[in-house]
């Protein structure tokens, strides 16, 4: 057997942990105090809840690419594996505190134009179905070579992984294809066999994991049982979600935090400007906006 396993397995220990990524601050809860203290003396004041929402709540991530991208994908494994709220394609972008911009193989005129319209201090890029690349020496050179073209970061992720969820009956057939001795098609139109029970669970698997995913199951159950010490459901679940790469994206998010909390800043001071604008606590409101950090986001 054959795959990525050897090199992408002991990686990152910490892979398969969830990572929270913290956006509170001094001055974001110095304005939710006041935002607070401002809604509960004047609770019809549609503004005031807006701002509450603007501060409360996780990193709130955009995933955007080009059609085919697997952006869906990418938005399910940051939810999971990173405790970030997702806004997927075809939502509303307007509080997004970040993007998270998908390429696949080489960006096409199509991205650059997308990336341009993008804040480039609260957008990270990610080389998504990076397990099509053949390795991930592959993907990691292919990850480069697109840091290079775009003169930003481009990180190689494989979120189809990160969100691994197998059945009992899908993991048994990957153990019994192990102790048969049964390799991964290299083409996987060649790995739907047996009767239609068989066919319909190994589509499954296919449709759960996509080639790779197979070929890295195998051989982490092959080397564990190699060791001596077999792999249980959710062992296995664990180190196929190591492989995705999605814990490697909290770096690149964690440095926009800086820059989410000034945009997060300023749209309060903006819904608050509108509170007072309207007459509603003008002299308290102003004196509290000119104490506020007011950088542009």
């Amino acid at each position: 057997m054959h795959s990525w396993v050897g090199r992408r397995a002991g990686a990152n220990a910490q892979e398969g942990a969830v990572v929270t990524l913290d956006v509170s601050g001094p001055e974001l809860d110095r304005a939710s105090e006041i935002v607070t203290d401002l809604r509960s003396r004047f609770p019809d004041v549609v503004e005031l809840h807006r701002a509450a929402r603007e501060l409360d709540g996780r990193l709130r991530v955009a995933v955007r690419g080009r059609s085919g991208t697997g952006r869906d994908t990418m938005a399910r494994a940051i939810r999971e594996r990173l405790e970030v709220t997702p806004i997927g394609p075809g939502d509303d972008d307007a509080d997004a505190d970040v993007w998270l911009y998908v390429v696949v193989g080489w960006p096409r005129p199509a991205d650059r134009i997308a990336l341009r319209r993008l804040p480039p201090e609260r957008t990270v890029l990610a080389l998504g179905k990076a397990d099509t690349l053949g390795s991930w020496e592959d993907a990691e050179d292919t990850a480069h070579a697109c840091s290079a073209d775009l003169g930003r970061s481009v990180h190689p992720v494989m979120p189809l992984l990160a969100s691994v969820d197998l059945a009992d009956e899908e993991f048994a057939l990957l153990a019994q294809m192990v102790r048969d001795d049964e390799p991964m098609p290299s083409m996987a139109a060649h790995f739907i066999t047996g009767d239609r029970a068989e066919r319909t669970l190994r589509t499954g698997l296919l449709r759960r994991l996509d080639q790779f995913g197979i070929l890295s199951a195998l051989d982490l159950i092959e080397a564990a049982d190699d060791a001596g010490s077999p792999l249980d459901r959710g062992a296995l679940e664990s180190l196929l979600r190591r492989q995705s790469g999605i814990s490697a994206l909290t770096a690149p998010l964690a440095e926009t935090l800086d820059a989410v909390r000034v945009r997060r800043l300023h749209g309060v001071a903006g819904l608050l400007d509108r509170v007072a604008a309207s007459g509603t606590a003008r002299d308290e409101i102003e004196h509290t906006l000119s104490r506020f950090v007011r950088v542009d986001a």
